[in-house]
């Protein structure tokens, strides 16, 4: 990928989710037109997105789930319910994100993973947070299941 069209498209998305705009429709139109193959690059993008916003590190993994909530509200990423948090995990349910906010109410399924890059973009920012590294994944869709909320899974890697 070209580096300057990535930074260009990563600035954009950056000024979307800090206006509080959607980005779910653009997402509808690449994943018809080019199918599911694009949920790594998604995934790639929200994660290279959550390491370059300015925000604060900490030492005490004890505090992730309270810097995630105040990030994830300071750039309108969504509405989070942090569900467990352990040194190990951090799963949580998000509500109105930019992906599906727009989505939600117009019927539209899916069978797969619709929100790769929320989980990209999560892993990224507690990462960013944490100085450990993450992975995210999306453990259950609003789009697959119609409840309001899609959940995520971040998991710490230990060595």
């Amino acid at each position: 990928m070209d580096r300057q069209l990535l930074s260009n498209i990563l600035t954009q998305m950056k000024k979307h989710l800090k206006a509080g705009k959607e980005i779910g429709d653009m997402k509808v139109g690449a994943l018809l037109a080019l199918g599911h193959q694009l949920e790594a690059i998604f995934y790639y993008l929200g994660h290279e997105l959550g390491t370059i916003l300015k925000v604060k590190q900490i030492n005490d993994v004890t505090e992730i789930p309270n810097e995630l909530q105040k990030i994830i509200t300071e750039f309108n990423i969504g509405k989070v319910e942090i569900s467990e948090s352990t040194n190990e995990i951090v799963q949580l349910k998000l509500r109105d994100h930019s992906s599906i906010k727009d989505l939600i109410n117009r019927g539209i399924r899916t069978e797969g993973s619709f929100c790769s890059f929320e989980a990209g973009l999560l892993a990224g920012i507690v990462e960013k947070i944490s100085n450990v590294h993450c992975f995210a994944q999306e453990i259950s869709c609003s789009l697959q299941t119609g409840n309001n909320y899609c959940e995520f899974m971040i998991v710490f890697q230990n060595e």
